[in-house]
């Protein structure tokens, strides 16, 4: 059976006890949500219909003036490394200029676990890539939403 919007509508009814961390989830439309985590920290998730996928972004921060072009250079690297391996890519919201991490998933496993798992692992590379972004000098990635990544 294929995953569709209506197994996904579901599915985001159920989402909010299964990950304690979130605070807030909004419906912004018939397909996408708006996932409010502690400390400021928002994915959007929506449906698309062609190709059936899930789409989930979050701004994983700003980098500072002096850093900005090393930075950038860095994001169109890690672009070009996710090429092919992973559902991932780094862009540029406008007019903020915030750094954006774009994960794009088919459809498949229409579960709420494969859903607790995905948006867990995209937050664990939005908490890496965000350090990235905005903490040069710190060694390990901290994570964002209050959410400890490695327990999952």
């Amino acid at each position: 059976m294929a995953f569709g919007l209506a197994d996904l509508q579901y599915l985001m009814h159920q989402l909010g006890p299964v990950i304690p961390e979130i605070v807030t989830i909004i419906q912004d439309d018939i397909d996408s949500w708006q996932l409010e985590f502690d400390e400021e920290v928002s994915v959007q998730l929506s449906w698309q219909e062609q190709p059936p996928r899930l789409l989930m972004s979050c701004a994983i921060g700003r980098p500072d003036d002096a850093e900005r072009e090393a930075v950038y250079a860095s994001l169109l690297n890690a672009n070009l490394l996710l090429t092919g391996v992973a559902a991932l890519k780094l862009g540029l919201s406008e007019p903020d200029r915030d750094v954006m991490l774009i994960g794009e998933y088919e459809s498949s496993d229409g579960s709420l676990d494969a859903l607790r798992t995905l948006v867990i692992e995209f937050l664990d590379f939005a908490a890496r890539f965000s350090q990235m972004v905005t903490d040069t000098d710190s060694g390990l990635p901290r994570p964002l939403g209050g959410i400890d990544t490695q327990r999952v």
